[in-house]
């Protein structure tokens, strides 16, 4: 039975100057030629075109159509895109349109990807770099989300595969041909194509960087007793009223995050609680949570003043790359050693922690031709390479049991296939493309 042809609005909600809606399925090329009064245009052609509701001929706009051909879109569907002017009226009478013609039907979150992936268009892993990519929202998430869109993941993963099958085959030949006899060098020749593969899986798996550094970004928390300025601190570098700012003690009571884009990388600030002996209940969970917060932080902030210097209780969080930070340089101009002196209220000195940090995030930049993979990746290619490791070890202490017993052999390879396979979505994965797809926005 043929697909349904699905249509969803592409672009966000609301009132803007273009709002696209997209078809996609056997019926796109029928509903333009239904809603428009002149030819299809060619393909890939954007046209001006009338655009009316078929079944009471009411106008419904004048937009730019462009058409894409099966094999040739997105989806490997034949595509229509619908550029219409981007008022809500305008939209919602076009979706009213087209929800009116049989063979069509509203489409789901990520569907118009899932059709992709089924058409072979995209593989798992470009699909997450894709997904990745909408949701990026500074530089370096684009430029991690880019890289993995580029497919070279799945393109290495289908190298390994081959030269695995190239492996497997040999060894299932001589389960195939048991009683006939198989020439001695086969046997080397597939070990070593074999081992070759866990060499690079392993390489690459050492060098790689892992992708939620980039996605997720930093967390950074900001320690100190009370009243030493995290709250001011915490303002300025977010630049608006993030956090109460009070002289009276024990004003943060719980944790306070901020998201920024610190020069080009994902940070989230956490403003906790000033850490000492509370003797006020509310108080004493606060301190406990920024406790919490501290050891579960990427990079701590430890700020100092004057009036308010780090306790046993601050240093003890502390680890190595962590910042210290005298505040209030206008009432003592020479902090102690090892800090970085500024005032959080007037902003003086804070140009130099902003070039701390983002030298900090600097260090987490990966090369350009390094793989950046997800857990789900990593802890594939991680199984792949215990199997092969288990053929290696097999072969280096027992080479006859290879050739005595192949089935265990051929069963470690195949292992290491179906592990890398998972990373490109070719086999294994049927619970988790739901999982993946229903993370889309509604028209991707």
């Amino acid at each position: 039975m043929a697909r349904k042809t699905i249509f969803a609005v592409s672009t966000p909600p609301g009132m803007g100057g273009i709002a696209v809606i997209r078809l996609s399925g056997p019926l796109a090329d029928d509903t333009l030629a239904a809603m428009t009064d002149k030819p299809l245009p060619e393909p890939r052609k954007a046209v001006l075109r009338r655009l009316f509701n078929p079944h009471t001929e009411e106008n419904l706009d004048h937009p730019l159509v462009l058409r894409f051909l099966e094999g040739h879109s997105f989806t490997g569907e034949p595509v229509v895109e619908l550029h219409l002017h981007g008022g809500r009226a305008v939209v919602a009478s076009v979706m009213e349109a087209l929800g009116q013609r049989d063979g069509l039907r509203l489409a789901q979150p990520g569907e118009f990807t899932r059709r992709a992936f089924d058409h072979g268009r995209l593989d798992l892993s470009q699909v997450e770099g894709l997904a990745d990519l909408i949701s990026a929202e500074t530089s370096s998430q684009q430029r991690a989300a880019l890289h993995q869109y580029s497919g070279v993941i799945g393109a290495r993963c289908r190298a390994w595969s081959a030269r695995l099958t190239r492996g497997l085959a040999l060894l299932e030949a001589t389960i195939d041909f048991a009683d006939e006899e198989i020439p001695a060098e086969t046997w080397q020749v597939a070990t070593d194509e074999i081992v070759g593969v866990r060499d690079a899986i392993r390489a690459d798996l050492g060098a790689a960087h892992p992708s939620e550094r980039m996605r997720d970004g930093w967390r950074i928390a900001i320690l100190g007793a009370p009243n030493a300025g995290k709250s001011t601190l915490l303002n300025a570098l977010a630049q608006r009223d993030a956090a109460i700012v009070s002289d009276i003690p024990g004003t943060t009571r719980d944790s306070i995050e901020v998201h920024l884009d610190l020069g080009g990388y994902p940070v989230t600030l956490i403003d906790t609680a000033g850490i000492r002996d509370a003797d006020d209940a509310i108080e004493r969970i606060g301190v406990e949570r920024a406790n919490r917060v501290a050891r579960e932080a990427d990079l701590r902030i430890a700020v100092a003043a004057p009036d308010a210097r780090l306790t046993e209780d601050v240093t003890v969080l502390l680890q190595k790359n962590d910042l210290l930070l005298w505040n209030k340089m206008d009432r003592a101009a020479s902090p102690e050693p090892h800090y970085i002196a500024l005032s959080a209220r007037s902003g003086e000195g804070l140009d130099t922690v902003i070039e701390r940090l983002r030298a900090m995030a600097d260090i987490a930049d990966p090369p350009a031709d390094a793989l950046l993979l997800h857990q789900r990746h990593r802890e594939a290619m991680a199984q792949a390479l215990r199997s092969l490791d288990d053929y290696a070890d097999l072969a280096s202490t027992d080479p006859d049991r290879i050739q005595a017993a192949p089935e265990l052999a051929a069963q470690l390879v195949r292992e290491a296939w179906e592990s890398l396979g998972r990373i490109t979505g070719e086999r294994g994965i049927d619970r988790l493309l739901d999982v993946i797809f229903s993370e889309f926005c509604l028209g991707k």
